[in-house]
């Protein structure tokens, strides 16, 4: 089994993120709901492991909660300002790159930055970031099908 490049929570909240920005921006969704979308296209999902991601982006301010009978959950930022590398800073973080040796599990370069193989690496670090700050959470919800757009 391969190495994954983000973590199985980043995975759901990619998702649940795009499925709700599928929606008029503030309407509010329910935990099932989400799940169940989630399920056709990830039939593994974890409720719970699900509610716990939700929990966590409202608590970054990706989300917010809505109490009471009509609650669930809604998007705390406008999906267009709302980037691949928040939702990865959110849960799982990103490296301050430039600053360490990718190479070494030392925290500053064995080589005192000397390498140039070090400073190649730190160029595909900074692509990489920019890469996830290119693309929104709007960019996302345009590419996918929910019960709202499949007809």
């Amino acid at each position: 089994m391969g190495q994954q490049l983000f973590s199985q929570r980043v995975g759901y909240a990619i998702h649940a993120l795009a499925y709700m920005a599928r929606r008029p921006y503030g309407a509010v969704v329910t935990l099932p709901e989400v799940a169940d979308w989630l399920e056709s296209v990830w039939p593994s999902v974890s409720v719970a492991y699900l509610s716990n991601v939700l929990q966590r982006l409202t608590r970054r301010g990706l989300l917010r909660s809505v109490r009471g009978m009509a609650g669930g959950y809604a998007l705390g930022r406008d999906p267009a300002q709302l980037s691949l590398c928040d939702v990865v800073a959110a849960l799982d973080g990103i490296p301050d790159v430039g600053t360490r040796c990718g190479l070494s599990l030392e925290d500053r370069c064995p080589s005192q930055r000397r390498c140039s193989i070090q400073r190649r690496l730190v160029t595909i670090e900074r692509q990489f970031v920019e890469s996830l700050r290119s693309i929104t959470i709007a960019d996302l919800a345009r590419e996918i099908k929910t019960p709202m757009t499949q007809s």
